[in-house]
């Protein structure tokens, strides 16, 4: 295989680094429209007034970006410069405050820059100091929370919203999220349903999607994933708010088996979102379960000179590491630990990622368990049992680790990195036939390991007598 030299990061600028949260179908944001108006600065101070009565804000997807056609960042950080003008004018302007939440929000889904969404987060509670009632930002503000992990403070926004409004359909799907993110898959079964019958549309659609695939209907899921992105286009949505569907079904086909219609799809996305370094990384997953070793390469080195991400450059360090490439892989992996060590929100917004490549690559296994561990306390969802239990084995504690990984799989999520740590655990009590049948379940999925977890599925599968 010819060497592609990967795009390095030199640690004084680790400050720079810009990571993106990407749990899947768990997020949402801000209205087309209202992105609209704050791209429209307003040339003097926004006069301090309450905010008039009116519809509350607009259900918006669960994960994709900004309105409809994106703006660019040009236009955005235009618009930012402008509003922060006039909030320096005018320090109770509340609306410009909360355009200027609005626009970092956005620029960060663009951007992946969690110092956007701390910008976004500060705005916004500038706007509720002077309107505590002003239900835009009301909204945003829980959104926010569920963008940062904070999925307590989210779920308890959005219900005191609803406490006050019920009608308030955001705060119904920003609940939803995070009672999924929180493990209560009943609790956002049902917020989902009541959506579905006030607001159908691609937003609840792809919801729906993500709540089948929790609950083991992969073909639902696949199904769902598919009309969420008709019901976008059919919306007339276009960018990155339609792209963020093709993402999402793309994702979806790769964990049930299927990377050929998964390219296909991350390639959709990347049509109509072309600076997509969620849709790129995923074009590069798809090529790697294909095969592609040089063309996964080369697209995650094109992901994470967009937007450098915990998850794809630990799958650049390991294709570099199955070819060989020892050193260009530990450039990778040495990102990944300072992106980890760079601050608290890091490990908040990137728990699992940071724990499964603490385990997977031999690290910090104490801190790995600790991470994990910790956030258990509040979520409590298959892939937070799923990284404990992963964590639990690397430091010897095998019957615990199965203790875990029972209530992971409780979920009926079939996913194939679950069938794969559920199997190793078995083997490791000793269990060799359900190691053999769990470690078979998982490779038969195509493509949903990543290349280092199938080749190590597969050596334990071989070490079964």
């Amino acid at each position: 295989m010819t060497a592609v030299a990967a795009p390095r990061l030199h640690r004084p600028r680790l400050r720079r680094i810009r990571p993106i949260l990407i749990v899947a179908a768990s997020l949402a944001i801000v209205g087309g429209s209202y992105v609209a108006n704050a791209l429209r600065p307003a040339p003097v101070p926004a006069p301090v007034a309450q905010p008039a009565a009116g519809d509350p804000p607009a259900l918006t997807g669960p994960g994709d970006a900004p309105g409809q056609g994106t703006p660019g960042l040009t236009a955005i950080d235009h618009a930012i410069k402008a509003w922060t003008s006039n909030l320096a004018k005018n320090g109770k302007d509340f609306l410009s405050a909360t355009y200027i939440a609005t626009l970092y929000d956005a620029r960060g889904r663009l951007t992946g820059d969690i110092d956007d969404y701390s910008r976004a987060q500060s705005a916004v509670q500038k706007a509720l100091a002077q309107v505590p009632a002003y239900a835009t930002a009301q909204v945003l503000q829980a959104r926010l929370l569920q963008t940062l992990h904070d999925f307590p403070g989210a779920l308890a926004a959005a219900r005191a919203i609803l406490q006050k409004d019920p009608t308030v359909l955001q705060a119904v799907a920003t609940s939803g999220d995070a009672m999924l993110e929180l493990g209560d898959v009943k609790g956002a079964a049902a917020a989902f349903a009541s959506l579905e019958t006030k607001a159908p549309g691609p937003a609840v659609t792809g919801r729906l999607s993500r709540l089948a695939f929790i609950q083991g209907d992969t073909k639902s899921a696949m199904t769902l994933a598919e009309r969420a992105w008709d019901e976008a286009g059919a919306a007339g949505q276009t960018g990155a708010s339609l792209g963020w569907y093709a993402y999402l079904a793309g994702m979806t086909a790769i964990s049930t088996g299927a990377p050929d219609a998964a390219l296909s799809w991350f390639q959709k996305a990347i049509d109509v979102w072309p600076d997509s370094y969620l849709a790129i990384a995923g074009e590069a997953r798809a090529q790697a379960a294909l095969g592609r070793v040089d063309a996964a390469i080369r697209g995650y080195q094109r992901s994470i000179a967009i937007a450098p991400q915990p998850d794809a450059l630990a799958a650049l360090g390991d294709l570099y590491a199955l070819d060989g490439q020892t050193k260009l892989a530990a450039d990778q992996y040495a990102t990944v630990e300072a992106i980890g060590h760079l601050a608290a929100i890091n490990q908040q917004v990137y728990n699992r990622q940071l724990v499964l490549f603490s385990v997977n690559h031999d690290r910090d296994l104490a801190e790995a368990l600790r991470l994990a561990q910790q956030e258990l306390q509040v979520r409590k969802d298959a892939y937070g049992y799923d990284a404990a239990a992963w964590a639990l084995l690397a430091n010897g504690r095998a019957a615990d680790a199965d203790a875990a990984m029972t209530k992971a799989l409780a979920f009926g999520t079939r996913d194939a990195l679950f069938l794969y740590h559920a199997g190793a655990i078995a083997h490791a009590l000793g269990d060799d036939s359900r190691a053999r049948d769990l470690l078979q379940q998982a490779l038969s999925i195509q493509g949903a390991l990543d290349p280092l977890a199938a080749s190590k599925a597969a050596a334990d599968l071989k070490a079964i007598p």
